[in-house]
């Protein structure tokens, strides 16, 4: 029986793992639940966890795998080997890799390509959309002019707001309207906390039609 997953609160980052905690060969049920809720990345579940019972399928987790040569490689930000279903998993709207709470380590380590923006923000802010079934990220926004909204690119029927990034001291501002009358009364504020990293904050079904937006840093 597949082993329960852990809080996501217990989760320790990636560090240095020994070949103990390695299996010697894959569980049965491997392939169905890496089909099903992407095992291999999943960072709800210790690496040890998916060590013990997926070594060779997931073939990313520093295990010595049967017939093959144990090697030790470093991973550089931006440098890792795309993973064949980081976009597939970017694009989630149950569970999104790239917006996740999965570190940057992880994020470099499988889809450094597909996550580049989530890995180092290269904008303030950034407004998460969902159109056809399929999340994407919208055009990144720096902090915006005074007294000035941008828009959204949500459309009606058609697209809607899944998450918003607003980066360290940032804060993201949602209005109904293209062109809000008054800045001062948002239908919501998104504010970054560094305390519970919530950069990437999701966006309630109250607001997801919004159709402007405001980037606010101190």
């Amino acid at each position: 029986e597949m082993p329960s997953p852990l809080s996501l609160a217990l989760f320790c980052a990636v560090v240095g793992v020994t070949a103990a905690q390695c299996g010697k060969s894959d569980h049965p049920n491997c392939a169905a639940w890496n089909r099903n809720s992407g095992f291999c990345t999943d960072a709800s579940r210790p690496l040890a966890q998916r060590q013990r019972y997926c070594p060779v399928l997931c073939g990313n987790l520093n295990c010595p795998i049967p017939g093959k040569a144990t090697t030790t490689t470093t991973v550089k930000p931006g440098t890792g080997a795309e993973n064949a279903n980081c976009a597939k998993w970017a694009a989630s709207t149950t569970a999104p890799y790239c917006v996740s709470k999965a570190t940057v380590e992880q994020k470099t380590l499988f889809c450094p390509k597909t996550c580049d923006f989530e890995i180092k923000p290269t904008a303030d802010c950034a407004l998460y959309l969902v159109t056809d079934a399929k999340l994407a990220r919208g055009t990144p926004s720096s902090k915006t002019a005074p007294e000035k909204a941008v828009a959204s690119g949500a459309v009606a029927t058609k697209t809607t707001l899944a998450r918003a990034y607003a980066g360290t001291g940032c804060t993201v501002k949602l209005f109904a309207d293209a062109t809000p009358a008054d800045l001062a009364k948002p239908a919501v504020s998104l504010v970054h906390l560094a305390l519970f990293l919530a950069f990437f904050i999701s966006i309630s079904h109250v607001n997801n039609a919004a159709l402007s937006y405001t980037c606010t840093c101190v």
